[in-house]
């Protein structure tokens, strides 16, 4: 395989009359870690090996998304701005990126335009210099508002087209929904994005040339897949191959399994068939090594090549939603249940209409489906986000509900929630009356989640306090340190140190 694709890049090089750059942007602090550990990276792990990510040769680096403000306030009671903050300091040459999932926050349902607006600002502020927007209605019009807050705000824009298996997502589909966002909105990157990994060989073929030729060279073109099937390493490069300029990786041991292509690998394999690669594959091993030792430390798994599941082609559950879906039904003690759950995840997602799996469908989605198998009765318990969805909250859906399961979820749902969606009013005078004299990032995690959650974050440790050692190493070098400083004696006009 790869020696045809050898031919294909030398055909290429040969036309073009030199070597083409494909570049990585790396996701193993956003996506990996969510991917495999179920989001529970601490910023304190980030940090010690944040420099030399740095200077590994990402063309970028996604830091954060909305999970992750989750993940760090309601599991790990540590602020997410601070993450950032405390990121930026150390990653001074590559841009760190931040997904924003369109006009949606927690809780998934559609807030006020100010409120995202602020929430992309702050995140600006605090040291994000790209924001990777999406929708996964593929409704540009629910993106509108926070590209031009980013643009604004002198941040680029990567526009995510999230991939689906449904009637109507056609090549034709998603290459006029590339260049209505080059030409419409003036963003810089496209990014094929396929959460659940179900992208096929041949429909790399056909996809990534038909938008690379949407948007020429007018804005760049990066693929994001992941190896829930086994297949993410292959489809990568025959995106590249095919016209994609950047890869979105992350490093090994933080890739493969539900995660992305590991950057190692792609890049080796990049190179074999005649691009180039800027990485420093020196510094990607040594960051390697650092998430090795992180995981065993933490208890937490490393990613393993998948084998091929055709189940996923049904399902198309991302690889961030699958490892939380494990963890809950794990500490719900249903562990037992997941194939069956997995197996009305499919039924559901078709008879919603098909979304494309990606925040938030993946759990409004699996929360329907786990309603449906616990009650034994199918849509008997209807959670408001799946009556919310399908009367119109989220934006318009691009194929329609199954008539009879709509009728169900309107029957069975809440008669709180309203047959049609009421209007979105400002919100933030409202709140800067009520946190009068707070700064803009503490008065965003409060509106988020609540007082309690936040007068509870603690401070991150930034100095030398984490450690990768055994816990018991560490507990004698503490005590080595102690007795170094009882050592200090007072001498003369100063101090002295008698060391053994």
């Amino acid at each position: 395989m790869l020696d045809h694709l050898k031919k294909l890049v030398v055909a290429q090089t040969a036309r073009n009359g030199q070597r083409r750059t494909v570049h990585l942007t790396d996701d193993t602090l956003r996506d990996g870690q969510q991917c495999l550990w179920a989001t529970r990276m601490r910023t304190e792990h980030m940090l010690p090996i944040a420099e030399r990510m740095d200077r590994a040769g990402f063309l970028s680096m996604q830091a954060i998304a909305l999970v992750q403000f989750d993940a760090s306030v309601l599991f790990l009671n540590q602020d997410p701005f601070e993450r950032i903050r405390l990121l930026s300091q150390r990653v001074r040459n590559t841009p760190l990126r931040a997904a924003v999932r369109g006009n949606l926050m927690r809780g998934f349902f559609p807030v006020a335009d100010d409120i995202t607006e602020l929430f992309i600002e702050r995140q600006i502020a605090n040291g994000i210099r790209e924001i990777g927007l999406f929708d996964a209605l593929l409704c540009s019009d629910n993106l509108a508002p926070s590209i031009a807050a980013a643009h604004r705000l002198g941040a680029d824009v990567t526009y995510l087209l999230g991939y689906n298996i449904a009637p109507g997502y056609d090549d034709a589909l998603y290459a006029s929904k590339a260049r209505e966002a080059v030409e419409r909105f003036g963003v810089r990157t496209i990014a094929l994005a396929d959460a659940a990994g179900v992208l096929t060989i041949e429909r790399v073929r056909t996809l990534v040339p038909a938008i690379k030729n949407a948007i020429g060279d007018r804005a760049r073109l990066e693929f994001n897949t992941h190896c829930l099937t086994g297949l993410g390493p292959l489809l990568a490069i025959e995106a590249a191959v095919h016209g994609a300029d950047s890869i979105l990786t992350a490093v090994d041991p933080l890739a493969n399994g539900n995660s992305l292509p590991a950057s190692q690998m792609i890049a080796r394999n990049l190179r074999e068939i005649g691009f180039d690669v800027a990485v420093d594959d020196r510094l990607l091993d040594e960051v390697g090594d650092y998430f090795g030792a992180l995981a065993e430390r933490e208890g937490q798994p490393v990613g393993v090549p998948a084998e091929y599941e055709p189940s996923h082609y049904i399902t198309q559950y991302a690889g961030g939603a699958m490892s939380n879906l494990e963890s809950q039904l794990k500490l719900a003690g249903m562990t037992d249940r997941l194939p069956a759950v997995l197996e009305e995840i499919g039924r559901v997602r078709v008879e919603l209409g098909s979304p494309i799996m990606v925040t938030p469908y993946p759990a409004i989605v699996s929360a329907q489906a786990v309603m449906n198998v616990l009650n034994g009765e199918r849509y008997k318990v209807v959670p408001d986000e799946v009556k919310k969805y399908v009367c119109g909250y989220f934006g318009e859906l691009p194929l329609p509900v199954d008539a009879n399961v709509k009728d169900r979820i309107i029957a069975n749902g809440s008669k709180d929630v309203a047959l049609v969606p009421p209007v979105i009013e400002p919100v933030l005078p409202g709140l800067r009356q009520r946190y009068n004299g707070i700064g803009d990032d503490e008065l965003l995690l409060r509106y988020m989640y609540g007082d309690e959650k936040i007068n509870g974050l603690g401070p991150t440790a930034t100095d030398d306090s984490f450690s990768l050692r055994h816990p018991v190493v560490d507990l004698v070098a503490g005590l080595a340190r102690r007795e170094r400083k009882a050592q200090v004696q007072l001498s003369g006009n100063g101090f002295s140190l008698s060391a053994n």
